[in-house]
């Protein structure tokens, strides 16, 4: 088909999907209305490999998408026509942007390979409908996110729907074996639940399609016994961590990025790479609780700050080619030192400085010395790293202990993220000496 009459031919097709759903609009609640729009726009974009050749249709098609959703929004007449039609709920998201941005990306990605284009949208458009309409419909479990509140209801709707858009088409149009396409289509369904509840103001729509291409992308070459094992490793992550939530100051959300992040973790290192974060976690836990009434809530930022500065490391040993678990075991243990000092002087305010010093240095110093001698013994750390761990740690808490506020407020987050996650990350560099 020529390119110019494919992108008329789809900006018909939208134009009349917003024209019915305006239509009938007033009959339906503002939730239905919105997804009525999102599954029909996934539906159009599905047709998107056998109308397009190249990629720049599609691009063209997404910068008139955002051009003309920024219109919708800022230009008040245009707002009052068409704003309850693609808004039309009560808060803050950016998700009809990304929708097309990230058609765009995922077709671009793709290339010739038509399933790892199908798949991805095909799972934002139902899995992510469906997960919301039910989570509003029938949503009683609830759990807390940094967005507000969503439900277990809509997350195992969702993961449901996931899991049937990925298993289906690879069964059907594939060659994936059957033990295969099931594995893939769990894992890969599970882990884009986990980034739909801990995603906010509609970065669901561009994190869901691109995290199932890399995942399919990731899955399609192993065998069942590779992906069975990382099937029952996220699981595993997702009930360890949640079994000791009461135990944390993390919120809900929060709670399930600490298991994605160390399923990349180990997804893109291996096992080793996942011990210090999990060491990392027992120490949280164990921590003296503060008073139930008193408790504080801490959103996914807690978590990007401590784990920032490994990922880090992480992509740095991939891009150089280079083995970088020292310093990345040192930035955990720093980070522990840090966790620790900052507890203490919350909850142990009976305690001396100079006495939670020396316990957020020796604990995690001892800890991290004996996983890195057992690292060592099995060839997986340098012995490099162990000798680094005592002045690593000491460094973190020197200078985080004077600069770590007892109460900050979110006008403070910024600071205290790029504190936190520099000063671990800069204490872990003299663990690239020899």
């Amino acid at each position: 088909m020529n390119p110019w009459l494919g992108i008329l031919g789809v900006l018909a097709a939208l134009g009349a999907l917003i024209g019915i759903v305006k239509l009938f609009g007033r009959q339906l609640p503002p939730e239905l209305s919105r997804k009525a729009v999102h599954v029909g726009m996934g539906l159009v974009c599905l047709s998107f490999p056998w109308i397009f050749d190249d990629v720049w249709p599609v691009a063209v098609l997404a910068i008139f998408a955002v051009i003309a959703l920024g219109a919708v929004r800022l230009v008040s007449p245009l707002r009052q026509k068409l704003g309850g039609v693609i808004g039309g709920v009560d808060r803050q998201s950016l998700g009809e942007f990304y929708f097309p941005v990230a058609v765009a990306v995922v077709f671009l990605l793709a290339g010739d390979q038509t399933l790892l284009f199908i798949i991805p949208v095909l799972t934002l458009t139902v899995a992510d409908s469906v997960g919301a309409l039910i989570g509003v419909r029938y949503g009683f479990a609830r759990y807390r996110t940094d967005e507000g509140l969503k439900s277990a209801e809509g997350s195992i709707a969702f993961f449901t729907a996931a899991f049937l858009s990925c298993h289906i088409p690879l069964l059907l149009f594939s060659e994936t074996g059957r033990a295969e396409c099931l594995l893939i289509s769990l894992t890969a369904g599970f882990v884009v639940m986990l980034l739909e509840a801990i995603s906010w103001r509609g970065q669901d729509n561009l994190i869901i399609p691109i995290g199932m291409y890399f995942l399919l992308s990731l899955y399609l070459p192993l065998d069942a016994a590779e992906l069975g094992l990382r099937f029952l490793l996220i699981l595993g992550l997702v009930v360890f961590v949640v079994l000791w939530r009461k135990r944390t100051t993390l919120s809900d959300s929060a709670i399930l990025a600490g298991a994605l992040s160390g399923y990349a973790v180990w997804a893109f290192g291996g096992w080793f790479w996942l011990c210090p974060p999990v060491l990392l976690f027992l120490v949280y836990i164990l921590l003296p609780s503060f008073p139930e009434d008193s408790r504080p809530i801490q959103n996914l930022h807690a978590v990007t700050r401590v784990m920032a500065g490994g990922f880090l490391w992480i992509v740095l040993a991939y891009v150089w080619e280079t083995d970088l678990i020292g310093p990345y075991l040192l930035c955990m243990a720093a980070h522990t030192g840090n966790i620790i000092t900052a507890r203490l002087r919350v909850v142990g305010e009976d305690l001396p400085l100079w006495r939670i010093f020396v316990i957020g240095w020796i604990v995690p110093t001892l800890l991290f010395c004996a996983l890195g001698g057992v690292g060592v013994a099995l060839g997986a750390f340098p012995l490099a790293a162990i000798a680094w761990v005592p002045a690593s740690v000491l460094l973190s808490i020197s200078v985080f202990i004077p600069s770590w506020p007892q109460e900050h407020s979110a006008s403070q987050n910024a600071r205290i993220w790029l504190s936190e996650t520099g000063i671990a990350f800069l204490a872990s560099l003299i663990g690239l000496i020899k």
